[in-house]
């Protein structure tokens, strides 16, 4: 065990992905919820790793910047839906390093990713320390490149399928044309603590807690907060849940409390390495919008629709924006 990276563990379940490759999905769920009176609020459901279901129960209260000026509501000073996403994808992209790193023996003394969305654009930069050589860090920098499931799922176009109404029938168009209006800038600082263990904050001017990330405890032993994945698509959910309150009191005139439940598969696979041909970014998501009480069909279609087009996560899934990467080798403080 190296870094504290349990790499036994994830051998194991090498292992059992070549025995049975039903074992190497890994399906996950989020749920989130906007109302008028409390605010933005996402949690996670039960997850289902390879053919053993877990049960996962954290929630995150959420800054709700759709909500109209002086609204008493909790998680005012929490994270925005973005945070969240872009926790999702620095946290995979460093468990990632880390995890690759430690199957060929490098030990770090610090691995930290600096995350930020401009509207249009991400721009990130690993900084890691320990590694001997830039060649190192650039051969690990390559590996999150290629295999961390979040992070590809950020520069390869990934569509969400789109389900609303009573019976969360399929939209007519899942994707919408076009990139989301310039929205609120999002920052995050993510830094690896130990093993799978990760913290993020939210940078800005209004810094909220941190946000802790692990892996599934049927990996590593552990259960410190969600993992990458969940991070990821908590966001979607959080992200859609707001355009939806705003987008339905813009037109037509009601404040209404919306649920929206994302789900997607990460084929870990791709990850470990175990299957060539596995895909490496998430697959199978899917976005369902319940019929909230009040609205006609007409009005349901016009409000997730627009709700759907102004979600910038939505965007950073399907569209695969510009992203930038660089990374920077820390040198060693003397002993």
């Amino acid at each position: 065990m190296r870094n504290s990276f349990n790499t036994a563990g994830f051998s194991e379940v090498v292992h059992e992905i070549r025995n049975d490759p039903a074992e190497a999905a890994f399906r996950y769920a989020a749920e989130a919820q906007s109302s008028p009176y409390r605010g933005l609020s996402a949690k996670i459901g039960p997850a289902l790793f390879g053919t053993v279901k877990s049960a996962r129960r954290f929630s995150v209260e959420l800054r709700d910047v759709a909500l109209p000026d002086g609204t008493d509501a909790p998680g005012a000073d929490g994270p925005l839906p973005m945070h969240l996403a872009l926790t999702g994808v620095a946290s995979c992209a460093l468990t990632t390093l880390v995890g690759g790193g430690s199957a060929q023996s490098v030990v770090f003394e610090s691995a930290d990713m600096d995350i930020a969305w401009d509207g249009g654009a991400v721009a990130s930069r690993i900084d890691v320390g320990g590694v001997p050589d830039d060649e190192t860090v650039a051969e690990l920098v390559g590996q999150v490149e290629r295999f961390s499931p979040n992070y590809t799922t950020l520069t390869r176009p990934v569509p969400v399928a789109l389900r609303y109404g009573p019976d969360a029938a399929p939209a007519h168009a899942a994707t919408a044309e076009g990139a989301p209006a310039a929205g609120r800038p999002a920052a995050c600082r993510v830094r690896w603590i130990s093993g799978t263990q990760l913290a993020s904050m939210p940078l800005g001017q209004q810094p909220a807690d941190e946000l802790r990330v692990d892996a599934p405890k049927q990996l590593t032993g552990v259960d410190w907060g969600p993992n990458p994945q969940e991070y990821l698509l908590m966001g979607l959910a959080a992200d859609v849940a707001s355009h939806l309150g705003r987008t339905a009191r813009e037109l037509t005139g009601r404040a209404t409390t919306w649920r929206v439940t994302v789900r997607g598969t990460e084929d870990v696979g791709g990850l470990l390495q175990a299957d060539p041909s596995a895909v490496v970014q998430l697959q199978d998501m899917e976005c369902a919008v319940p019929d909230p009480a009040g609205l006609s069909g007409a009005e349901l279609e016009k409000v997730v629709a627009a709700a759907w087009a102004a979600s910038e996560v939505r965007y950073l899934i399907e569209a695969a924006p510009a992203v930038r990467l660089t990374s920077h080798r820390v040198e060693s403080c003397p002993a």
